[in-house]
């Protein structure tokens, strides 16, 4: 009964992290326009500075998994990335040189790094100790933090407040989130005692769910970073309804989130992981034929709901078939799948210019089409 209150204690401290964590990512997000105005910065100076920051956050993934969080634990290091969070954002908009703007990268991307895997670490190492489920809801944090930040970013930047006074501000909420993990977060002798891991190739079945992972992550850094420009520009939809369209998703990824654990427990992994995420895939490539706005639009909600709890699944079923440490198999698989979200987006600049970005939406479909399929196969496998 002890260990119950610990564990529920440890999941909220996870899930307002996860939430105040995203909140601020979600402000600064809407600040990067006018960050690279007063910088007098090009696209191309952002693109190398999210490149480095991802490079940075893949090293740190598995620093974190192989040394960190079996040294330490995970609640001391969520709260030392959580520290340096709150100074990043605040550092970004205040710095006055390109260097300066280049070298926050570093600890920005080694933040992201120690805290997503080792929140991640506790609570699945809390499903495992309990055999609930808890990481839709934890990731719903993720989604309504972004979201919640981004509409609050609006109505700062609309009342006219200092960008510095609402960083500062930002600042101050991230660190008393410090506090609240310091006291609610995982105890060290609650933890399991995972061995420190030397670095060493993924197995052959977390590497293969480490890509279903990869493409995921691809895919919703597509629709992050390309949605707005492709119904703009494509299907020539007003400003405003593009600018939206990413709102419209995370209602979709919230609702299903919210609601994961009991759709699990009523239809199962399997089809909530794999098949509808291939309902999903399937109506939103027949929505695209279409070239409908009014048709796409509910659609792209749609497949936020249905793909929803993919990651989740996946997650869970290669803990469930691996025998080493948890924090070790979570470094691996967030390593993997954060590298679809930093280079699947870069790819479809490429591949745009030539092909367009209908096409990219065509092939995102069949590449979650893909990953249903294979998740399914896997699965089916796996019982037989």
């Amino acid at each position: 009964m002890e260990n119950q209150k610990i564990y529920l204690k440890s999941i909220a401290s996870s899930m307002q992290n996860a939430y105040i964590f995203f909140f601020s990512l979600g402000i600064y997000f809407v600040y990067i326009p006018w960050n690279l105005e007063r910088l007098e910065l090009e696209e191309t100076d952002l693109g190398l500075w999210l490149f480095i920051f991802g490079v940075i956050n893949l090293l740190s993934n598995q620093i974190t998994g192989r040394i960190i969080v079996p040294k330490i634990g995970t609640r001391n290091i969520i709260m030392t990335g959580t520290a340096i969070l709150a100074v990043c954002p605040y550092l970004l908009i205040t710095v006055d040189s390109y260097l300066m703007f280049m070298l926050v990268a570093f600890p920005f991307g080694a933040a992201i790094g120690f805290v997503i895997p080792s929140n991640q670490t506790t609570i699945s190492f809390i499903e495992n100790k309990t055999n609930k489920i808890y990481t839709p809801l934890y990731q719903a944090c993720f989604s309504a933090g972004s979201l919640s930040g981004a509409l609050m970013a609006a109505y700062v930047i609309k009342q006219d407040i200092n960008p510095e006074v609402t960083f500062g501000v930002m600042a101050i909420i991230i660190l008393l989130s410090v506090v609240v993990i310091y006291f609610l977060g995982l105890p060290r002798n609650e933890e399991s005692n995972d061995p420190i891991v030397k670095f060493q190739f993924p197995k052959r079945h977390i590497f293969i769910f480490g890509l279903l992972l990869m493409f995921n992550f691809a895919t919703i850094g597509i629709i992050i970073d390309w949605s707005s420009l492709w119904l703009t520009r494509d299907l020539f939809a007003p400003l405003f309804l593009g600018g939206l369209v990413i709102v419209f998703f995370n209602a979709g990824e919230i609702v299903a989130r919210l609601f994961a654990s009991s759709f699990i427990k009523l239809l199962g992994e399997k089809i909530v992981g794999g098949y509808m995420s291939l309902l999903g895939a399937t109506i939103l490539f027949l929505s695209i034929l279409t070239s409908n706005l009014y048709l796409i639009i509910p659609a792209l909600v749609l497949f936020g709901l249905f793909t929803a709890n993919f990651i989740a699944i996946v997650i869970r079923q290669a803990i469930k078939i691996t025998t080493d440490p948890i924090s070790l198999t979570v470094s691996n698989l967030t390593t993997l799948g954060f590298s679809g979200f930093i280079f699947g987006p870069a790819i479809v600049g490429y591949t745009a210019k030539y092909l367009g970005l209908t096409f990219n939406m065509y092939a995102l479909c069949v590449i979650w089409g893909f990953n249903g399929v294979c998740l399914i196969y896997l699965m089916s496998r796996k019982q037989n």
